[in-house]
């Protein structure tokens, strides 16, 4: 733990300033002549201010993570990277030292009046407790400690995927992971980033606060309540570096935050290309999150709406920006695997000597569908029709996946029936000001449009899972997030319609509820907690997994893999999940040189 919070503070400082740097050139040119005034003069908006400085954090995070692709085309990411970035951040710091030392200054002011520097530091210190110790995830023994071995060793090497084809699946959160390791130092290599988005979605949940003083509803508060209940149910695995919990963690600060943008009826267009942007980034986590970027498509209309030469410049450098962070993501893909998008097979662009078989490819991408669905032979169900496996998909859930699942279909046949009422009413010109849909009885509650947009998200989000691979695990954030702003929205709407005496009566019963549902599960934890608890993890990190491992060669380099089962962890380097003799060969006598499978000759 102790290690944890040590990793946790510079990850804090080099990602703040980072995100502070660069959120602070952008703003510098601020919002210029953008708008007119009632009078008919043209008048100068004031330049975006960012509200809270988490959005610095996470900003960071997606730069360092771009910073460590980058660097990984050339080199392992190791000592050198971290000296450059620490030289990066001082200079940063030199810069812009006056401004940020009354920006803290205020955070701090703010913090101490509020009374939420206890709450942000008890968050803080249950997160790296977490982030210490508890249930390896199965796939990080498999492959995720190889692939950011890979990375902390080479970098990058050519048809990587051809040695394991796991290690084909990449994903920029392991580039993210191997910059922060801290394998250089000689002892373990360090997995606290899942962790540390899982601190930063915790401090974002704590403004659920506000609903006690407020006494009444907004829907950002049904999703932050569905990222709770996230957070607790994943607290026992943070500590895995797996793709999974960065997605979700990530997901849930993006739909929190535009929530919050909603509610506060935010009418400028920085905030939402921000928060679209960190979109563009999730997919390159896992491409479970391309639907995402249908949010793209607001601050795009924002954009072209009255457009000016400005905004045209705004758009641009926003495309730039969407390249600048998937290019790395996409170099490594063609580098590792042959493909640009691997597994998927129909975007085929490249004929070089390391590719991954197509066949081989394609049998992979249904293998992982297959397993998605609950089986295992990939032959029988693999394209079977959806009445062959999701009534024994949906057996196989939990009780409450199964209550979600079902409560999702609800959701989506409440959204549907929203949508036909406003676009009905919307098309023949009935609804005005005082006679619409769903009339907004207050303030902070969503416009229609802004409702139709993020809830129409979620659910092509939900029925993308569905329709890949609806292993619970991968689309979880979506089940959540569709039943929490759909449901969450009735919730609202009856509230604002009911006598106002009801009305704050069941405000208060579901208050108490989650309080003593917040008290059950804390309760719950740390029972849990006790019967595993050992004192090292107060000062170390558990380490990945040790296996039993027999060796094969190439060309004199010996290789390693699992005596049973298909898990090598982290320590046995290079590893494959299996015996590869003569199905793989090195590209020109090395390992450097890469990976060719004897297919391709």
């Amino acid at each position: 733990m102790l290690l944890v919070i040590l990793l946790w503070i510079y990850v804090t400082i080099t990602t703040y300033l980072m995100g502070y740097c660069f959120i602070h050139a952008i703003l510098s040119h601020g919002e210029k002549k953008l708008s007119v005034s009632n009078n008919g003069k043209a008048k100068k908006e004031q330049r975006y201010r960012i509200k809270s400085h988490k959005n610095y954090i996470i900003t960071g995070v997606v730069l360092t993570t771009v910073y460590a692709q980058f660097f990984s085309l050339f080199s392992g990411i190791d000592l050198a990277e971290n000296i450059l970035l620490v030289a990066i951040c001082v200079v940063i710091a030199t810069y812009y030292r006056e401004e940020l030392r009354d920006d803290l200054s205020e955070l701090i002011r703010r913090l101490k009046s509020e009374g939420n520097i206890f709450l942000y530091a008890a968050v803080f210190l249950i997160m790296a407790y977490a982030t210490s110790h508890g249930i390896m995830h199965y796939d990080s023994d498999l492959y995720h400690a190889q692939s950011i071995r890979w990375i902390e060793e080479y970098g990058i090497v050519k048809g990587l995927g051809n040695l394991h084809v796991r290690l084909a699946y990449n994903s920029s959160a392991f580039a993210l992971s191997a910059l922060y390791s801290m394998a250089f130092l000689g002892g373990q290599s360090y997995h606290v980033m899942a962790g540390f988005l899982a601190l930063i979605l915790g401090w974002q949940c704590l403004d659920i606060k506000h609903i006690v003083v407020r006494k009444h509803f907004v829907l950002s508060d049904f999703a932050r309540m569905a990222a709770i209940y996230y957070l607790f149910s994943v607290l026992d695995e943070i500590v895995s570096p797996a793709s999974d919990y960065f997605l979700a963690m990530l997901v849930f600060y993006i739909i929190i935050s535009w929530l919050d943008l909603n509610v506060a009826h935010e009418k400028s267009y920085v905030p939402y290309i921000h928060l679209a942007l960190l979109g563009v980034f999730a997919i390159t986590i896992k491409l479970a999150a391309a639907p995402l970027l249908l949010l793209s498509l607001i601050p795009i209309y924002k954009l072209l709406h009255n457009r000016n030469r400005h905004k045209t410049k705004v758009l641009l450098v926003s495309v730039l920006l969407a390249l600048i962070i998937t290019a790395p993501f996409l170099i490594r893909n063609v580098i590792i695997s042959g493909w640009l998008v691997y597994p998927v097979t129909f975007i085929d662009l490249f004929n070089v000597s390391w590719k991954i078989p197509k066949g081989l490819a394609q049998f992979d991408a249904l293998e992982i569908k297959t397993f998605g669905r609950g089986f295992t032979d990939v032959v029988a169900y693999g394209n079977a029709p959806l009445s062959a496996w999701a009534p024994t998909w949906f057996k196989s859930l939990s009780s409450f996946d199964k209550g979600i699942i079902l409560l999702d279909i609800v959701s989506v046949m409440i959204y549907l029936l929203m949508a036909g009422l406003f676009l009905g009413t919307h098309f023949e010109k009935k609804a005005t000001k005082e006679n619409k849909v769903f009339s907004i009885s207050h303030r902070t509650m969503l416009n229609q449009i802004d409702f139709m947009a993020i809830g129409g998200t979620m659910i092509v989000c939900l029925l993308f899972w569905f329709n890949s691979a609806p292993l619970i695990r991968y689309g979880i954030v979506y089940a959540l997030l569709t039943a929490a702003i759909i449901c969450g929205r009735v919730v609202i709407i009856i509230y604002n319609r009911i006598d106002r005496g009801i009305a704050l009566t069941g405000f208060k019963c579901v208050i108490a509820m989650l309080a003593l549902w917040y008290i059950y599960k804390g309760t719950f934890l740390i029972m849990d907690e006790e019967k595993r608890y050992n004192a090292k993890w107060l000062v170390h990190q558990q380490d990945y997994g040790t296996y039993d491992v027999d060796t094969f060669e190439i060309d004199g380099t010996t290789f390693y893999y699992p005596v049973s089962g298909d898990q090598v962890g982290y320590a046995p380097f290079p590893s494959s999940a299996k015996d590869m003799t003569g199905q793989i060969e090195f590209i020109d006598g090395t390992i450097e040189s890469g990976f060719k499978s004897i297919e391709n000759k």
